[in-house]
């Protein structure tokens, strides 16, 4: 029951605010899977994890969005797709969205990197780092309210290492509703087309010089 994604249930069991609660527990790791292949070796793993593990689903139906040979790492972010101008870092049923959002902007020749964060704790510093440094933009989409969530375990990363621009998409500190999930995907700025009106919008602002 994870994200407005489960529709008609409505804000009582709309968990939206659940990663930001584990993500605070001492030693607790923070799983959220993008397609079915992933979900599988993601419990595969948990098995075998020491120490205890909070996995996040829904009830919606995933595209798929890994290749056949894909290997699940613990901590570790996936590039789906490469681009030298901006970072969508993206998890669970955002992922797919936001793939199909970056391969339109291909088009108009903005080359967007997409990375399927599933693990949000410990989250992929390195890799973090890594599209700071190269791409200086970044944009992180959530089934989850921005406060906790995946924007802001990204937010702490750049903060400290490398500071650039960030835009964060998902639900901003308010409830959830009972509707369809295509509708209030796009009520909260979370299907394709609200995602690419938003990189666009992003990618218009001027990069602030650093100091």
């Amino acid at each position: 029951h994870c994200g407005v994604a489960i529709g008609p249930d409505g804000n009582s069991q709309q968990g939206l605010e659940d990663m930001s609660i584990m993500r605070s527990l001492p030693n607790m790791g923070v799983i959220q899977p993008g397609d079915d292949m992933e979900t599988q070796q993601a419990i595969e793993y948990s098995l075998k994890h020491k120490g205890p593990l909070f996995i996040r689903l829904t009830r919606q139906k995933l595209e798929d969005i890994n290749s056949k040979n894909y290997q699940f790492q613990y901590g570790k972010g996936v590039i789906l797709k490469d681009g030298k101008d901006v970072t969508l870092f993206a998890t669970g049923g955002t992922v797919y969205n936001t793939l199909q959002a970056a391969h339109r902007l291909e088009k108009d020749g903005i080359k967007v990197r997409v990375v399927n964060i599933h693990t949000i704790k410990p989250i992929d510093e390195e890799l973090i780092i890594k599209c700071a440094r190269e791409t200086k933009r970044m944009i992180t989409v959530e089934d989850h309210n921005i406060i906790g969530g995946l924007g802001s375990a990204v937010s702490e990363v750049i903060s400290e290492h490398y500071p650039v621009l960030l835009k964060r998409i998902g639900l901003k500190d308010c409830f959830g509703e009972s509707g369809v999930e295509k509708e209030l995907y796009k009520k909260f700025g979370l299907d394709t087309e609200s995602i690419e009106e938003t990189i666009r919008d992003f990618m218009s602002k001027d990069q602030p010089v650093l100091v």
